[in-house]
């Protein structure tokens, strides 16, 4: 006899699409940009988060967008869309779809693929967010253009607050429904034993009946609370990883810049050329550490409480330390180039400071070689 498949009661799915708007971001004046127009905002709170294991040090500002209805191959989908604003100069766009009630694991499946197959859903995202960051655009140092930004994140994250039979240990349904390829978006029941494995090994649990699976590009999760704790340090996570391939890149194209500005120049100390590139590479390598700094300490895991290990785990997930050896790796190429022009320079102009002593000491000598020539006639 078949059993029949446990049905999901109550659930979304959260699609993630998140920006670099610019630099540093001052939220309170944001905050009084928007609140002079009809945007509906609120403060971001952690609300069951322990701050003794979870410390954000600038809570960001969250704002709702509305409501959408996203019309692809005869089928509408309809989602509530809200951002948030981080003041390390990035915004996270929220696409909220509701999972219809009744809605089996499977089903979840197909919904999740018509989701993803929605062409206008990254062109709205876009829009929306270079509408929101040029509305606030006197808020934000310098302002990055997200049309032609090619750097930017995804995320889907499936979250089940209640099933019309609920497991009394939400890991048992690992065993019973095929989530490695929901969270993989692969076809059911194709995923290797070890690919299950290596997935399921990271699972999370605080209480017997929540569940977190995380991947690098999607999470799967069970709140019977309600709570979007565990979503939020998720989405905290994306943003700093955004942050950190935002400024790897940035390094990359300084580093090929100035590479190139000294192969294709011979150096002079009659140039100021070298020198405004030294200069440069000092001022972007004292910017651009001291804002990687900031997105670092933006948020503190402190002990080994639920939240914490969860952001631990998506932190690995999304290769932090990959990211932040590359930008350290970089900043110090960045540091030894401005080293190396400025003792480059100084020592060409010490050689020819030493020549000129020379030279002078020279002239200085000859009335003396004429004397002494003269008195030996």
């Amino acid at each position: 006899m078949t059993q029949l498949q446990n049905t999901i009661t109550k659930g979304r799915i959260l699609v993630y699409r998140v920006f670099d708007i610019g630099e540093e971001v001052n939220l309170e004046k944001a905050e009084k940009i928007l609140s002079e127009s009809t945007t509906t905002r609120s403060k971001f709170r952690l609300s069951k988060i322990n701050r003794q294991a979870v410390i954000v040090s600038n809570d960001p500002l969250s704002i709702l967008l509305g409501s959408y209805t996203f019309s692809e191959k005869n089928t509408e989908l309809s989602c509530d869309i809200s951002a948030k604003l981080w003041d390390f100069g990035t915004l996270s766009i929220t696409f909220e779809f509701s999972i219809p009630q009744g809605h089996t694991i499977d089903d979840l499946r197909g919904l999740s693929k018509s989701i993803q197959d929605i062409e206008a859903l990254d062109d709205h995202a876009r829009s929306k967010a270079y509408e929101l960051s040029h509305q606030i655009q006197e808020a934000i140092g310098k302002i990055n253009e997200i049309k032609d930004s090619e750097v930017n994140e995804d995320f889907i994250l499936y979250f089940i607050e209640k099933f019309a039979n609920d497991y009394e240990d939400a890991s048992k349904i690992l065993e019973h429904e095929d989530i490695a390829a929901l969270i993989l978006s692969e076809e059911k029941g194709l995923l290797s034993p070890q690919i299950n494995e290596r997935l399921y090994e990271t699972k999370l649990q605080y209480y017997k009946n929540d569940l977190a699976v995380i991947d690098w590009n999607s999470a799967f999760i069970i709140e019977p609370s309600g709570s979007l704790d565990i979503p939020d340090v998720i989405e905290f996570a994306l943003n700093q990883l955004l942050e950190m391939r935002y400024y790897d890149d940035l390094l990359d194209k300084k580093l090929r810049e100035i590479y190139s500005a000294i192969e294709l120049k011979d150096l002079s100390i009659f140039s100021s050329r070298y020198t405004d590139l030294a200069l440069e590479a000092g001022q972007r390598y004292i910017e651009i550490a001291e804002i990687v700094e900031t997105v670092e300490n933006s948020l503190k895991v402190i002990g080994d409480l639920y939240h914490s290990v969860v952001f631990r785990m998506a932190s690995k997930k999304f290769r932090f330390s990959d990211w932040q050896t590359s930008i350290d790796n970089k900043l110090e190429n960045l540091a030894d180039i401005c080293k190396l022009l400025l003792d480059n320079i100084n020592h060409k102009r010490s050689h020819i400071l030493e020549l000129t002593v020379i030279a002078l000491i020279s002239f200085e000598l000859i009335p003396l070689f004429t004397q002494l020539q003269n008195l030996f006639k």
